[in-house]
């Protein structure tokens, strides 16, 4: 303990005496201090870089380098080329070696790390990355993380190798091995949440797709699946859990995934959309502009970088702009749900140029430029799965109204005269099986003509509707209301009915019908006239009974106090 107390207190002069035989700049540096309590704890510009131009100089030439050629380190960007690499040279105080120390490197996209340890012995190293199956890894991991030998009473030399497909613009940072333990507990319960939820949305849509017989949820369920396994790929889940073994494609899929997903986007915006029903050009252009996203995704795996870079950005920046045109044009025709879809990929737009940016080495790697679709897709996709919901359910009901739209009355939504001749049958059957008396209204009306001369089409219209919602309300579920004529309704009340009972049936009606109607015109008012029957005592034939209905309104004397008539009694007059 006396031994580490002492080595602590010379930290400082280390530091400064590493500082000058490092670097010719004069301005102090941060010094690294391991400290478990403050993790991790970044590299900063504790250490010296320097960029190799030829890829080809090994550690011995490296460490022979004067020291003018070095760099301190910086949490920015280092641009490369390919066959480039970027050398960092740092040193290790004096630590507590009670636990072990890693270095970590988060982002999945690296192609090769190594890092050299100085040993009594010589150097030795470990290595990590895309270009060797993670499976080997020294600790296989999301991204590369590789062992440190840090001791209580030495300084420790390293010398680490990067080898980036683009800039590098990676934090490096040391962690503890219980740190880092902690780190892998959030981590994977955060993934296991975020894919749990994506993952989830993704089978309800292949589930969807088959009950209801829409490849709009299977193109969607597609779409899900690839998105998902481009985050994957992009926070390292993939690599680790999915292709352990696979290099090369562990290497390719970063470029291959985000543009393959592009194919059943467009195709699922073209169903969504109905592009067919409105330009089958369209439509087609929709569908060809799919297969070239898989031929770029092709393309992706066998170009090498940046060449595959390049593709990568023009298949992201063209098609989501040609998935956005498409869109709007569909709204502009008429489509109401792609103005809900674009604002439900509003979330993704926001969040797009923060990658697009990275892969231009525009800004470094940080937080939101390698979560910020991931956090977007949280958004996106549960919502858009809710629209292809409420599409469904409004299409069900377009192809139930389109279905009985010979049973039904355009303009009020009630039964027609069919209808309401069949179901006047089948009531004078069940009354006479069941030996009671059931009744029939017919209301017309007298002055719709006056009223559409004096107030107007859209006026009457607005009556014929509230008409029709008061004789509904007025019913049970088992009774009917119908439309049989231009100024006619009719109505259909199943029994058991008292015999004398028919004038008040009328009453009723006649006294819901002509309340006064709110938000209406002075002087609107409705002038009904009402015909009832009590079946089968007074007909058991249906026909016979709205003949006789009929005739009974027809023959009534224009007298507006006698609104109600009842068959085989006299008219009851209503003042």
């Amino acid at each position: 303990m006396y031994r580490w107390l002492v080595t602590r207190l010379n930290i400082g002069l280390l530091a400064g005496l590493l500082l000058c035989l490092g670097s010719s700049q004069a301005g102090a540096r941060t010094v690294l201090d391991l400290d478990v309590q403050k993790q991790p704890v970044a590299l900063a510009d504790w250490g010296d870089a320097w960029t190799d131009t030829s890829g080809r100089a090994d550690l011995e030439s490296v460490l022979k380098l004067p020291a003018i050629a070095l760099q301190p380190t910086h949490s920015g960007l280092y641009p490369l080329r390919p066959g480039q690499v970027l050398w960092i040279r740092f040193t290790v105080p004096p630590a507590p070696d009670h636990e072990r120390w890693y270095i970590k490197l988060p982002n999945a996209g690296l192609d090769r790390v190594t890092l050299f340890t100085r040993t009594d012995h010589g150097w030795s190293f470990h290595t990590a990355g895309d270009h060797i199956p993670v499976a080997s890894w020294p600790l296989p991991h999301l991204y590369p993380i590789l062992p440190m030998a840090v001791s209580a009473a030495d300084i420790g030399s390293y010398m680490l190798r990067i080898e980036a497909s683009n800039s590098f613009s990676t934090p490096i940072q040391f962690v503890s091995e219980s740190g880092l333990s902690a780190e892998q507990q959030r981590i994977s319960l955060a993934h296991g949440m975020y894919f749990g939820l994506l993952g989830m949305v993704a089978i309800f849509a292949v589930v969807s797709a088959v009950v209801m017989r829409d490849m709009a949820y299977a193109w969607f369920s597609v779409y899900a699946l690839a998105i998902n396994a481009s985050v994957a790929v992009g926070v390292g889940v993939a690599g680790l859990h999915l292709w352990p073994q696979a290099p090369r494609w562990a290497d390719a899929a970063e470029y291959v995934m985000p543009a393959l997903s592009f194919a059943p986007l467009l195709v699922f915006i073209a169903l969504t959309a109905s592009l067919r029903a409105r330009s089958t050009t369209v439509h087609w252009l929709f569908c060809a502009l799919a297969a070239m996203a898989v031929a770029a995704a092709a393309a992706c795996y066998w170009l090498p970088s940046p060449a595959r870079l390049h593709v990568l950005l023009g298949v992201v920046i063209s098609l989501t702009v040609v998935g956005l045109a498409g869109l709007t044009w569909a709204w502009y025709h008429g489509d109401r749900f792609a103005r809900w879809l674009l604002a439900a990929f509003v979330p993704m737009l926001v969040a797009l140029p923060f990658p697009v940016a990275r892969w231009l080495a525009l800004v470094p790697l940080g937080f939101w430029t390698q979560h910020a679709i991931q956090l977007a897709l949280a958004v996106t996709l549960p919502a858009v799965f809710l629209l292809l919901i409420l599409r469904s359910q409004e299409r069900r009901d377009y192809r139930r109204r389109i279905s009985h739209l010979d049973q039904v009355d355009p303009l009020t939504g009630l039964v027609n005269d069919d209808v309401f001749a069949h179901r006047l049958r089948g009531m004078i059957e069940r009354s006479q099986r069941f030996n009671c008396q059931s009744a029939v209204v017919l209301v017309d009306f007298t002055n719709l003509h006056k009223l559409r001369e004096e107030f107007g089409r859209k006026a009457v219209l607005e009556v014929l509707l509230r008409l029709a919602g008061r004789l509904t309300s007025l019913v049970r579920d088992v009774d009917t209301v119908a439309r049989v004529g231009e100024s006619r309704y009719g109505i259909l009340i199943e029994g058991p009915i008292p015999p004398d009972r028919g004038a008040s049936v009328g009453s009723k009606v006649l006294a819901r019908l002509i309340m006064p109607f709110s938000r209406m015109p002075m002087g609107l008012a409705v002038r009904p006239k009402i015909a009832v029957a009590l079946v089968p005592g007074q007909g058991d034939n249906a026909q016979e009974v709205l003949d006789r209905l009929d005739a009974m309104l027809k023959e009534a004397a224009p007298d507006y106090r006698k609104n109600i008539f009842v068959a085989d009694s006299q008219p009851v007059s209503v003042s």
